[in-house]
């Protein structure tokens, strides 16, 4: 009789793309030349940090043919706005952004490359959305500043010198939350404003143990599933349950959305939810189309200087853009 021969385990480097292995030990170079953080540091230090670390990924900044900073008004403040545009032709299409960072940390100028690369390949002007962060802005704040972002550009489409009449949303991680959640917060408020939805690996629920959590979240593959916990934790108030379908989108009825595009990354500990909000989209009867890269690590889209699925990912996206603007 023939025994079986025990596999060895793979380990986190043997599920990981080459390309993606390498921006990981990369990230722990910049990280180590930065120095340890604080113990216990505060949101401040967190935020300085992480504009630090992609400090790298966004030098040499993708040419396009303007970028500029700009404000809207918002309901507690003007919120900062940078357009992207791809050519000096009006009016343009348009593509509002709502950056990851777990709605704690991230800015324009940790997504600039994001911004650069999805104008110049979707063709429209993409305007990112520098939204309040938590804690000094908790739920529902962070979105209702979204969703009024979006309106204000829309009004202002002519001396934007853009097509308001349809725009399209875009997010990444907390950013994909917020995105989704303004385009239900606006599904009957605006009909027929938001033409689609571009949606990288997001945050869609608030449930942690999910077989991509448990597979991916102790550290070895970046974004670890405490540290979802934790943003969780800061985003909704005391008080607040957080499985509301305005903050849990994945809960939401989501009958009415326009056609979206979703992308998950295969080895990130939110990959589970974009597969469910994939099959709960379809059963509500929204036109998806999935993405799935394979051994790449949650934020991937941003590490285009040594990942080539970061540029795929965004091509992607703008690709589905360009046929929802032009259905």
């Amino acid at each position: 009789m023939v025994g079986s021969v025990d596999q060895p385990a793979l380990s986190p480097r043997d599920l990981m793309d080459p390309q993606m292995a390498a921006a990981m030990d990369k990230m722990a170079e910049i990280a180590a030349s930065l120095g340890e953080m604080p113990a216990t540091p505060d949101f401040e230090q967190q935020r300085a940090r992480m504009l630090a670390e992609k400090a790298y990924w966004n030098e040499d900044p993708v040419p396009v043919a303007a970028c500029a900073d700009i404000s809207v008004r918002g309901p507690f403040r003007d919120i900062p706005v940078r357009i992207y545009r791809p050519s000096h032709l009006v009016p343009l299409n348009a593509i509002v952004h709502f950056h990851g960072g777990g709605w704690v940390k991230g800015s324009l100028d940790s997504h600039d490359r994001v911004g650069r690369v999805l104008a110049n390949e979707s063709g429209a002007v993409v305007l990112s959305v520098d939204y309040a962060l938590s804690p000094e802005r908790k739920f529902p704040e962070p979105l209702d500043e979204c969703v009024a972002a979006v309106c204000a550009v829309a009004e202002a489409a002519k001396p934007l010198g853009i097509n308001g009449s349809r725009l399209i949303l875009s997010g990444d991680s907390a950013g994909g939350n917020l995105a989704l959640a303004s385009a239900l917060d606006l599904r009957e408020s605006r009909p027929g404003l938001i033409a689609g939805l571009l949606l990288l690996y997001g945050v869609f629920d608030c449930d942690f143990d999910t077989a991509s959590y448990h597979a991916f979240g102790g550290g070895e593959f970046g974004l670890t599933r405490d540290d979802m916990m934790a943003y969780w934790r800061t985003y909704i108030p005391d008080g607040v349950d957080p499985t509301t379908p305005r903050a849990s989108v994945l809960r939401a009825d989501l009958r009415g959305l326009p056609p979206t595009h979703l992308c998950a990354a295969g080895v990130d500990v939110l990959r589970d939810e974009t597969l469910d909000m994939n099959e709960r989209m379809q059963a509500a009867g929204v036109a998806t189309e999935l993405k799935r890269y394979k051994g790449v690590c949650h934020g991937f889209a941003g590490l285009g200087r040594m990942v080539d699925a970061s540029d795929d990912a965004i091509k992607n996206a703008a690709a589905f853009a360009r046929t929802r603007f032009e259905g």
